[in-house]
């Protein structure tokens, strides 16, 4: 797909979520998704529907397009969709995964050291959290 029509998908896509055309911003988002684009691209393009599906208030869903998008992004050197996923379940007061999720990135090959402090420290939060009733 030239980097056009890829521009253009992605625009109208996001156009139609803020004019609450959600299920068809879906459509082309996922259209994308099994295009041929690179593999971030393509894995950004399931944490979108993720997004998506999160705010039309269907998290089991989103956390599904969620673990498409990492299993893309670990053909990558990156780590955001993943660290994008353990926010995700804390927001849904999911800390214990969330939790797991940041102990799992800790041994992410390409890993700063300050994503790693960072990490450890929403640990320690989240550890926190649920061990409040």
């Amino acid at each position: 797909m030239d980097k056009q029509l890829y521009a253009s998908l992605a625009s109208r896509a996001s156009e139609l979520v803020e004019s609450g055309n959600r299920e068809q911003a879906i459509g082309i988002l996922e259209e994308l998704v099994r295009s041929d684009l690179p593999v971030f691209d393509r894995a950004m393009m399931c944490m979108n529907i993720a997004i998506v599906y999160g705010q039309m208030g269907e998290p089991e869903k989103a956390l599904e397009n969620y673990t498409r998008a990492v299993d893309l992004e670990r053909e990558t050197d990156s780590f955001f969709i993943a660290q994008s996923q353990a926010a995700y379940l804390s927001q849904l007061g999911r800390y214990d995964e969330s939790r797991r999720s940041y102990e799992a990135l800790l041994s992410h090959a390409h890993l700063t050291s300050d994503s790693r402090e960072m990490f450890l420290k929403n640990i320690e939060t989240l550890k926190r959290m649920a061990s409040q009733p």
